[in-house]
């Protein structure tokens, strides 16, 4: 197996500093990791070339130096063109040597964001992040802070998101105090309640699972992020006391995603997935019939038991409806 130990300067750094590229081979990587920290010493680029050297020879030393090679790519700072021209350089150095995967270097989630084009022309067999020490000291900190904040305010790849998204918040949320409009300030708390909503998410890993399971699907990915914002809006409401959600809207987000998946999954595969008619018939039938005893648990042992033998006869009902179409299809 043949491997490229690949550094990818996705934002252009190396040619805005006037360094040419591609560049390939160790020695030839090693002089421009020298050059290039010589007239940046503060930047990390310079320590993620080092870093790939670093790696090829310790696959040289394993697996033979005719089977590794190392070299640099360099992208632009317009992120539209960054692959095009990151995958334009890598095809030159595969002329020179022809690798069976990549071994990707970077020094920060920008560069890896090129995985996906390297990729498309060799597998990547894995990904190293060189992570820069930097001094404890409150000085190197506040220098380091103003550096990052700078890049993040000025480069328009970050600005969006660092300066656009908080300007239209800010400016939405004044509009509406400066105006006394209730509405505007209603619909700016929907909106951040569904942001911290979709960043619970993902911070505890709920996105991630989402996507795996529902990527081939994407419309009934995004009605089931809504379908579960509105059902934790709802229990949230209920737990302060303020039910402002009408409850048919709950119901509603119960059986949505299940209606959407059938769907979708119908024009895709041309098959009924009959899985999720009864996955749908159950979630809905326990916010129908079921819930309700859990917001008033003090219902006598007669209105209990009735609730829980609708939930279980729709159940049936779904199952035995299910079955049923199932046969016929056959």
């Amino acid at each position: 197996m043949r491997v490229l130990v690949l550094y990818v300067d996705r934002d252009g750094d190396l040619k805005a500093q006037g360094f040419e590229t591609p560049v390939v081979g160790r020695d030839e990587v090693l002089r421009l990791a020298i050059r290039y920290i010589l007239a940046n010493p503060d930047d990390s680029d310079a320590n993620a070339i080092f870093a790939a050297v670093k790696i090829y020879d310790k696959l040289s030393a394993e697996y033979g130096p005719e089977n590794i090679n190392v070299a640099v790519v360099s992208g632009s700072p317009d992120p539209a063109v960054a692959d095009v021209v990151v995958v334009r350089e890598l095809e030159t150095v595969l002329s020179l040597f022809d690798a069976d995967v990549v071994y990707f270097v970077s020094d920060g989630p920008s560069d890896e964001a090129a995985v996906t084009a390297i990729q498309a022309k060799r597998p990547v067999m894995s990904v190293y992040r060189v992570v820069v020490k930097q001094a404890r000291g409150v000085e190197e900190t506040v220098t380091l802070f103003r550096y990052y904040l700078s890049k993040a305010v000025k480069e328009p790849e970050y600005r969006r998101y660092t300066v656009g998204i908080p300007a239209l918040l800010a400016f939405i949320t004044l509009l509406g105090a400066t105006f006394n409009m209730e509405i505007i300030r209603y619909i700016l708390n929907i909106i951040l309640l569904f942001f911290a909503f979709f960043i619970m998410l993902y911070g505890f890993g709920i996105y991630d699972f989402l996507r795996e399971v529902l990527k081939r699907y994407e419309i009934t990915f995004i009605i089931t992020l809504v379908a579960m914002f509105v059902i934790v809006l709802y229990l949230f409401s209920l737990f302060i006391g303020e039910s402002w959600i009408p409850y048919y809207l709950l119901l509603a987000a119960s059986i949505l995603p299940y209606v959407s998946y059938i769907t979708e999954a119908y024009f895709l595969t041309k098959r009924v997935k009959f899985g999720g008619i009864i996955a749908g018939g159950l979630t809905f039938s326990f916010f129908y019939f079921l819930f309700p005893l859990i917001l008033n648990p003090r219902k006598g042992l007669v209105e209990i038991l009735t609730a829980v033998g609708e939930f279980l006869a729709f159940v049936f009902a779904v199952v035995l409806a299910v079955y049923i179409a199932r046969s016929i299809r056959k």
